[in-house]
């Protein structure tokens, strides 16, 4: 799927969420505007934050864009890869944008949501009340988690998800073969290990 595609409409875009790994959520004035999905993660690094960023937070207007990724190599963690927001940003408006993400993570089954702050001016205080805890303090860094692992946090304005997303886990059967052959009803035959001449 190599292509963007866009829907306001949360109701109809569970399958969308499911199939492509990488998104942004989009509020403005506390109310969800859409929701992208794109063909590729959202890579930052510290030049962008310092310049763009910092000229796109200059504007005007209560706006969030919340970029997420579904790391290939960590199937049941979503990361927050980037907040994009506007001088006049509103909590609400934050608010709603981290409650698409919480219903992103339920969609695709996540055990939890992972970041790493780099903005000083969001305190550990701010995202312990956002249901965010410190993670992996012994790295360069802030980093936080948020686990849900089959809990997820209930928002009465998102629609639930018909189905649940098996996820890309599977049971794992036994290990001990000799309670698997023993269940199957089959006996294990030694084998005289000498080679006939």
């Amino acid at each position: 799927m190599f292509w963007i595609e866009t829907t306001n409409n949360l109701n109809s875009a569970t399958d969308l969420v499911r199939r492509r790994r990488y998104g942004v959520i989009q509020v403005e004035s506390g109310t969800f505007h859409s929701l992208t999905l794109r063909p590729w993660p959202k890579l930052i690094s510290r030049l962008e934050i310092e310049t763009l960023g910092r000229w796109k937070h200059r504007r005007g207007g209560d706006h969030v864009r919340l970029y997420y990724n579904f790391p290939i190599s960590s199937p049941g963690f979503l990361t927050l890869a980037y907040v994009e927001s506007t001088r006049q940003t509103t909590w609400k408006t934050l608010r709603r944008s981290l409650e698409v993400l919480d219903w992103v993570a339920e969609v695709r089954r996540a055990n939890a949501s992972v970041c790493e702050l780099s903005n000083e001016k969001i305190s550990s205080r701010l995202m312990q009340r956002l249901g965010w805890e410190t993670h992996c303090e012994h790295l360069s860094g802030r980093h936080f988690i948020k686990r849900f692992y089959g809990e997820y946090p209930r928002h009465g304005w998102l629609p639930v998800p018909a189905e649940p997303l098996g996820n890309f886990r599977r049971e794992i059967p036994s290990l001990d073969l000799a309670a698997t052959f023993e269940d199957a009803g089959h006996e294990i035959d030694l084998v005289d290990d000498r080679v006939g001449c």
